[in-house]
């Protein structure tokens, strides 16, 4: 046994440290650390006025000289080397503020406890919920603070800080915010987006949530079967046309495999993924936009769109926070949503999306958005906060 767990200790210090490509020179001063390299392009417009380092904590890369120093860091002797590198880095960048786009990474929660003269940012990057996210494993600890929790509504801010003491603000999607692509009238088409990835090797689970239950691929995409059957149907009885905004870029493979089994007979077509910003094109050009729990969905309902909400994955998989708008206490049945596996609910909302007015359809979906998500065209709330933290030009 023992000689097991040094095996997985030996292998896990090979992969973190040893295996990555290395940096050799210490990182430079700067006013602000980025905590994980992943999305932190979505930052890097908003930072050009100051000094800024990107730290890298998935494995792309390592820093030698900081890991060389963190062996006399206090983390070390704790059995912790991940956690001591961290600290050395920060310490070394010595940044006014340590700012990160991945908001449910645990880790990032306890700087402020190391480090409490350094402002912590983080930016809500995607809808939350208890399946395979954060909300399904987190604890509350003594050490977990962050100055500013930016979040796209004030729900999911309220559940934030449940778990994580700090200042909540609610500024909406940063990506949503900063894409102005508009179009005058809408192409007519019906745009489901799809949440599609590839299968498990070996039939492995497919997510495990907060209990140790498994789900498997069959089961987490039984709601996208039900739903697109049904859409197929309302298409074809509406004339309207069937696209798919699709996750990946090319236009074979398994995910155009799967909507092509389960739309079967209807007229339909994929929408590859061509870069970073075509989703919000696609969604911009649809008459109506229909989603299960996709982060995309609630952008377009933010950017105006009409959209439909068929949340009834968490009846699959008999977890609530799948239903929609999570952890909002709204009804399972609204104007423009449903959280049942209910084709007559399906009919209702799709039925009341093609009839009703623009300017009803204003009205009611900004009576529930204050809660789900905030449109903040350009980040002006967050580039205000940047200038209150690092004023309006910066550099060390």
């Amino acid at each position: 046994m023992k000689v097991s767990r040094l095996t997985s200790k030996l292998k896990l210090f090979y992969i973190t440290f040893l295996k990555p490509p290395k940096v050799w020179l210490l990182p430079e001063k700067s006013d602000v650390l980025i905590f994980d390299a992943c999305a932190s392009e979505a930052l890097v417009p908003y930072l050009k006025k100051y000094s800024f380092t990107v730290m890298a904590v998935r494995r792309e890369s390592i820093n030698i000289s900081c890991l060389l120093l963190s062996v006399f860091g206090l983390r070390i002797w704790k059995g912790n080397l991940l956690n001591a590198y961290f600290e050395t880095y920060i310490r070394t960048v010595s940044p006014k503020i340590v700012i990160t786009f991945i908001d449910n990474n645990a880790a990032f929660y306890s700087i402020s406890h190391q480090f409490p003269d350094i402002k912590t940012v983080f930016l809500q990057n995607g809808i939350r919920s208890e399946t395979g996210d954060v909300f399904g494993h987190l604890k509350k600890l003594e050490s977990y603070f962050v100055d500013y929790m930016l979040v796209m509504g004030s729900a999911i801010g309220k559940k934030y800080n449940e778990y994580v003491s700090g200042s909540v603000r609610v500024i909406g999607s940063l990506i949503n915010n900063a894409i102005n692509y508009k179009y005058a009238e809408p192409d007519g088409s019906i745009l489901f987006i799809s949440q599609y990835r590839s299968k498990p090797e070996n039939n492995a689970p497919f997510i495990i949530c907060k209990d140790n239950k498994p789900y498997y691929h069959e089961q987490f995409y039984s709601a996208e079967v039900i739903v697109l059957r049904f859409l197929a149907k309302w298409c074809t009885e509406n004339k309207k046309y069937l696209k798919v905004a699709g996750f990946t870029k090319e236009s074979t493979g398994p995910e155009v495999a799967f909507f092509d089994a389960v739309l079967n007979g209807c007229s339909w077509e994929y929408m590859p993924r061509t870069d970073k910003y075509s989703s919000y094109k696609m969604v911009d050009a649809a008459e109506i936009v229909v989603f299960i729990d996709s982060t995309l969905g609630y952008e377009a309902i933010a950017r105006g769109k009409k959209t439909a909400g068929f949340s009834c994955r968490g009846v699959s998989l008999n977890i609530g926070s799948n239903r929609f708008g999570w952890p909002a206490e709204i009804p399972d049945n609204g104007p423009f949503w449903s959280n049942d596996q209910d084709e007559m609910q399906f009919y209702r909302v799709m039925d009341y999306l093609i009839a009703v007015s623009d300017e009803k359809w204003e009205q009611i979906r900004k009576h529930y958005m204050p809660e789900l998500i905030d449109f903040d065209p350009g980040n002006t709330k967050f580039i205000t906060l940047l200038q209150e933290l690092l004023g309006k030009g910066g550099g060390k």
